[in-house]
């Protein structure tokens, strides 16, 4: 349990860092291995190119990856906010997983919508170091992030 509060504590930081607009992670936290999943599609495939391929895993994995995505997201939502609800420890078939959700919150680029949404999250652990962070986040959300995302 100590690894999975760890990074609960780590988390909590990124979070901070995150709704500062900062893009400094915590140490250990994500490793060049550390994959991100969307509604079941990892990065890679959202990028449109060979997921094999060694610069789109150079830059959908790890610090990079989760710097790609937050610039993004915090581009469609300029105001954009993260609060982090509890965190369930479980084994699983592929090891340890800390499960729970995340709250979304902000206004669209395009629009000026009010975004507020909840996260699904689990995140895959090896030791204090994250190896798949997977989110599931509601459809009609993700498609105003989106069309927000290709506002100027």
């Amino acid at each position: 349990m100590a690894a999975g509060e760890g990074v609960t504590a780590q988390l909590d930081a990124l979070v901070e860092l995150f709704n500062r607009k900062g893009m400094d992670l915590p140490d250990g936290l994500f490793d060049r291995r550390t994959q991100f999943v969307l509604n079941g599609a990892p990065y890679e495939t959202l990028l449109g190119r060979d997921p094999d391929d060694p610069l789109v895993r150079m830059i959908a994995r790890g610090p990079a990856g989760y710097r790609f995505a937050a610039k993004a997201l915090q581009h469609a939502l300029p105001d954009a906010a993260l609060a982090r609800g509890e965190l369930d420890l479980a084994e699983g078939p592929e090891g340890p997983a800390l499960r729970g959700r995340v709250w979304l919150s902000g206004h669209a680029r395009d629009t000026g919508e009010r975004v507020d949404t909840v996260v699904a999250v689990e995140l895959w652990l090896d030791g204090a170091t994250v190896v798949r962070a997977a989110a599931d986040v509601d459809v009609a959300a993700l498609e105003t992030l989106r069309r927000a995302r290709l506002a100027p």
